[in-house]
């Protein structure tokens, strides 16, 4: 790889990149700069295309004489920042416009864009009726920019569709997959109560919603805490009144559950309406019910597939370094849109410069591990030639 890769430029692309973080949905420059990175590439303009506005989609075909089946495979990266201030002051090529590549999209970017320069190298030996389909997608990160690019056809004709996700928990040199469950499917809630709010002084002729709400969280909780199955959930604002005498005419509770079981997240969410609507019964309240974060279901991997990253990771990391790990996760993703259409598989790369202590994803002061650069475009390499059956 390192003769067929220029590292350096790849690294560069990285670090700028980094220093110039795009939030979803306004990934403009980035879009730019992932174009004429792969023009650069002698990739031809004409299969470079918009997908899901911000997004890039690119078919990669081999120009040699036709043999066995037609195939076509995607591999995707996520391209957009968090909209966060970055700490790594120490970094020279740290952002300051406040987004930070701290989940290391800049890096999986960067790795799909080494695998593509792998694959015009050895183009003239691959058969032109095998193609690898490049998702450069937007807004992971908040918004689910996969419906997006799904939308604009970026599945079409593809039998297989893969991704992964750098963790800097362990240090490099492993891949982790499994069958099914891999990331939660995040399901972000606010339940707004209204009642009729007044002086303080006379509480028994108003309709406190702030009394409601506490006791919402608290018959809510314990129901909950009650139920079986794979999730977690979490309350984590709760906003009533300004002022000391003041029984205010709405109250506000945030909170999320997050599921590893197809449908339970559902039934918990509606389990959660149903007790505020009893809960405001009592109070003479009303709620109004918010859910978010749609674009986002459970990442579950296909059997056949996640069992092809396992074999091919064994034969590419070594015996030992392909398992489950920590899988599957309680952090959520917006892949499984893919899945739910495509047979595929999602995994994750250890990226960790360190055995442990390597900063975590979201946090401030994270960065991307470059010597996975090398590591994981080669990987894309041994599942194109696998999956594409060359």
């Amino acid at each position: 790889m390192k003769q067929i890769l220029d590292l350096q430029k790849l690294i560069t692309f990285r670090h700028l990149m980094h220093q110039n973080p795009e939030a979803s949905l306004k990934e403009f420059q980035t879009q730019k700069n992932v174009r004429e990175f792969l023009i650069g590439l002698n990739i031809k303009e004409d299969v470079i295309k918009v997908c899901g506005t911000t997004g890039l989609i690119v078919d990669l075909s081999g120009e040699a004489e036709k043999a066995g089946d037609d195939r076509l495979i995607a591999f995707r990266a996520d391209i957009d920042a968090l909209v966060l201030n970055e700490a790594n002051e120490h970094l020279p090529y740290r952002s300051t416009n406040g987004c930070a590549h701290m989940c290391g999209h800049d890096g999986h970017t960067t790795c799909l864009l080494a695998f593509a320069q792998i694959f015009q190298h050895y183009k003239n030996t691959i058969p032109k009726n095998k193609t690898v389909r490049l998702l450069f997608q937007p807004a992971e990160e908040d918004y689910g920019g996969s419906v997006d690019m799904i939308r604009d056809g970026c599945l079409e004709n593809v039998q297989e569709v893969y991704g992964f996700h750098q963790w800097p928990t362990a240090k490099i040199g492993q891949v982790w997959c499994k069958e099914g469950s891999m990331m939660s499917q995040p399901i972000q809630m606010q339940f707004d109560f209204v009642g009729k709010g007044g002086h303080a002084s006379e509480p028994h002729k108003f309709n406190n919603p702030v009394q409601c709400a506490a006791e919402y969280l608290y018959t809510i909780h314990n129901q909950l805490s009650q139920e079986k199955g794979q999730f977690t959930f979490a309350w984590t604002c709760f906003n009533g009144g300004t002022a000391f005498n003041v029984i205010p005419d709405t109250a506000t509770v945030k909170g999320m559950i997050r599921s590893l079981e197809a449908g339970l997240g559902d039934r918990l969410f509606n389990d959660c309406c149903s007790v505020a609507e009893k809960t405001c019964q009592k109070y003479g309240c009303s709620v109004k019910v918010q859910r978010q974060a749609e674009n986002y279901p459970l990442t579950a991997n296909h059997p056949k597939e996640a069992q092809h990253i396992l074999r091919l990771g064994e034969k590419y990391f070594g015996a030992g370094n392909a398992h489950a790990g920590p899988c599957p996760v309680y952090a959520s993703e917006d892949f499984g849109n893919y899945t739910l259409k495509v047979p595929g598989a999602f995994f994750f790369l250890s990226s960790g410069k360190n055995d442990t202590n390597n900063p975590m994803l979201h946090q401030s002061n994270f960065d991307f591990n470059d010597d996975l650069i090398e590591l994981g475009a080669g990987f894309w390499w041994e599942i194109a030639k696998d999956r594409l059956l060359i």
